[in-house]
């Protein structure tokens, strides 16, 4: 397959199009010419008969003479003299000149009756020598005959000379188009090649270079202005890339250096079958966090594929955060936690249940995780404005101002809780914001250090 260049391209279209136009306009040109040839040859042919015609009616005992005389004329337009035939009212020959010979013009009837009714008939066709030969026949008046004059033509010759102007002019116009296309093409691509020149020195790292954008509104700088953008869309996702590989290496490391701490510690002396029976029960604990990792991160994996292939039905939120508020109680009575429910209301939406109700217990955990003891967590479940709004509040440690805004970033969490919360994965809330967003609904918190947190779930009804 041939793969031409877009200038190649751009050269070709315009001259395709330029010469397609050229050729339509010598087409008609030449149409017009033609015509405009044929028009004056038949003027000067109508002038002449009327003139034979005329010298018929008034001196026919001269007229073989006079016959002779113009028959033998060589007329340097017309070229080659006249033929003159003289026919009775039925179109028989009664007369003609000596050049016409054995030559015969025959009319037919009607064309007979047309004549003689005011129409003047002409006719091309060829002589004996192969030569175009224009005819006109008009009638005689008061003597019922008709007169036939037919004249070589050398309309050819003109034509032929105005096509090959034609031709020769269209042939430099069309090579004329092709350089000049060339040339505009190479003129409106430089900046493409520039581009082209910028965009191979931009490697990964360094992908906080951008593209000059032209003061000049039009598409490159449109285009620039797109390809930068592209750019840092760019730049961020290999930063978010960076920056998960660094924590996800940084979370799945501690729990196994935990792991490989304890296992040393048990093989190097002999213990009695409590300590083993502890090192081995913390062991577990870490591996149920390594699984809990492992498991956040393949689900995040697959939504950012849109490989999560979502389930989604109608169904009644009411039962389903009933549900939950149950085990709300059950994981909050260890730190006598007191669980309210405000108000709740049935509300359906389309959803996928098992998602909706991971994300509900991954906020209720995180409710109950950061409520000190004897503290309250209150759920609400009511529909506002179309929507389904599901809200859960806590008077627990909150979150500083300066956290809120990456609380939702994957592996992120606040100093403190970091460090007073080792079971955390830092994806929950993450995972909850993807769940929330593929059900076309937003997810807001509002909280305040020291005086708790209110996270608010909006989804739409069905």
């Amino acid at each position: 397959m041939i793969s031409w260049t877009i200038r190649t391209k751009l050269s070709l279209w315009y001259t395709s199009i330029f010469g397609g136009m050229l050729f339509l306009f010598s087409l008609l040109t030449y149409v017009a010419f033609s015509h405009a040839n044929n028009k004056r040859i038949d003027v000067g042919l109508t002038e002449e008969a009327v003139g034979i015609a005329h010298h018929a009616q008034i001196n026919m005992n001269s007229f073989k003479e006079y016959v002779s005389q113009i028959s033998n004329e060589r007329d340097e337009e017309w070229a080659a003299g006249k033929y003159i035939a003289i026919l009775g009212p039925a179109g028989n020959l009664q007369f003609r000149s000596g050049n016409l010979t054995d030559a015969h013009l025959p009319l037919q009837r009607h064309q007979i009756k047309e004549i003689f009714s005011g129409k003047i008939y002409f006719k091309t066709v060829k002589n004996s020598k192969g030569r175009l030969l224009r005819i006109i026949t008009i009638p005689i008046k008061d003597t019922r005959q008709l007169i036939q004059i037919g004249i070589v033509i050398n309309k050819d010759t003109a034509l032929n000379i105005f096509l090959l102007i034609l031709t020769a002019l269209g042939f430099l116009a069309i090579v004329g188009s092709w350089l000049g296309g060339r040339f505009m093409a190479k003129k409106a691509l430089r900046p493409i090649d520039c581009m082209i020149k910028d965009l191979q020195k931009i490697e990964t790292e360094h992908l906080g270079k951008r593209l000059v954008i032209h003061p000049v509104k039009d598409e490159i700088s449109e285009l620039s202005g797109v390809i930068n953008e592209m750019l840092t869309r760019l730049e961020n996702s290999f930063s978010q890339v960076r920056q998960f590989t660094t924590d996800a290496s940084h979370e799945l490391r501690t729990p196994i250096a935990i792991m490989k701490a304890g296992i040393e510690v048990a093989l190097s002396s002999e213990r009695d079958i409590c300590s083993y029976q502890q090192i081995l029960a913390n062991t577990l604990e870490d591996l149920g966090r390594f699984s809990k990792i492992i498991e956040s991160l393949f689900i995040l994996a697959k939504a950012d594929a849109g490989q999560y292939e979502l389930q989604k039905k109608r169904m009644n939120l009411h039962p389903v955060v009933m549900d939950i508020a149950e085990q709300l109680k059950l994981i909050a009575e260890p730190k006598n936690i007191f669980v309210s429910m405000e108000k709740m209301e049935d509300a359906f939406i389309d959803g996928d249940e098992l998602l909706i109700r991971m994300m509900l217990l991954n906020l209720i955990d995180n409710a109950v995780k950061y409520t000190q003891a004897n503290g309250t967590i209150k759920l609400s479940l009511y529909k506002d404005n179309g929507c389904v709004k599901i809200s859960i509040r806590d008077n627990g440690i909150g979150i500083s101002q300066e956290d809120l805004p990456r609380i939702f970033d994957r592996f992120y969490r606040a100093c403190k809780v970091r460090t007073a919360n080792h079971t955390s994965s830092g994806l929950g809330l993450s995972i909850c914001q993807w769940i929330v967003k593929s059900h076309h609904g937003t997810i807001i918190v509002n909280s305040e250090l020291h005086k708790g947190s209110t996270f608010t779930v909006t989804l739409p009804t069905c």
